[in-house]
């Protein structure tokens, strides 16, 4: 599912032997500014006023707004607010409840934590998309071009003018994000880290899956970038339920399936 979600810098002074400076904090109220300004848009996005909410939107992603789908919301709260640029933009992130229908699983809800970037604009704050993404939703940065073995004796085709090589099967796109492990023990309180890697052509977003019962699921981040990783951990409680936990990719919608045996 589309949405407008959508930076820190850490650095370090070689040699020195003073404690870092602390972080610039922003003037009074800001925060509470921009949290106000979130909660209002996500109180529309939740109930369903997308054309009142259109006027919390910037004016360059607003067409980018009209297309996309809007995430079906049933609460959320705003947990932080990270400032840049002078504190003219910021990320608000924002643990959201949203439901879930998955083959092979019964309905419910998933919490994720969700970031929007927003900027400071004419006096007021407004939610925005990177352009990047705007330009380039599926976030590929080019497209794959089958080439025939050397032997083949034809050469490669030649794309029209103006018009991309587009492959005929779409298996170019998938089974390109991978988890190191698809099967983990969880006894009674213990715990279980598998490492997502991004083998796609440009950005991915891990979504959580259905719930096993007696079994917590935190992924250190849902946005990977090209070449990235990300960890998932699974602990389990008291009674942990076994069965299958599955993690959805998008904008591909695969699913990644880790076998749970609780002991």
């Amino acid at each position: 599912m589309d949405r407008i979600v959508l930076l820190a810098i850490a650095g370090t002074m070689a040699f020195a032997q003073t404690e870092a400076p602390p972080a610039e904090k922003p003037p009074a109220g800001l925060e509470q500014t921009v949290t106000a300004r979130a909660n209002e848009f996500y109180t529309l996005m939740v109930q369903q006023k997308y054309r009142q909410a259109e006027a919390y939107v910037a004016e360059d992603t607003k067409d980018y707004y009209y297309a996309g789908a809007k995430p079906e919301i049933r609460k959320y709260e705003v947990l932080k607010v990270e400032f840049s640029d002078h504190f003219t933009h910021a990320k608000v992130w924002t643990r959201c409840v949203e439901p879930i229908v998955m083959a092979g699983f019964p309905p419910g809800d998933v919490t994720v934590t969700v970031p929007t970037l927003w900027k400071l604009q004419d006096g007021n704050w407004y939610v925005y998309e990177n352009p990047d993404k705007i330009r380039n939703p599926s976030g590929l940065q080019s497209v794959p071009v089958p080439v025939p073995p050397a032997n083949a004796g034809t050469a490669p085709p030649v794309p029209q003018a103006g018009l991309p090589n587009l492959p005929k099967d779409p298996a170019f796109v998938f089974g390109k994000v991978h988890a190191d492990k698809t099967e983990v023990k969880l006894p009674a309180g213990g715990s279980e880290k598998i490492t997502i890697a991004n083998g796609s052509d440009g950005p991915i977003s891990l979504e959580y899956g259905f719930p096993l019962a007696g079994v917590d699921a935190k992924l250190d981040r849902t946005d990977v970038g090209r070449g990235e990783k990300a960890v998932l951990t699974l602990t389990a409680g008291k009674s942990p339920a076994s069965g299958v936990y599955s993690l959805r990719v998008m904008p591909t919608n695969e699913a990644i399936r880790i076998q749970v045996l609780a002991q």
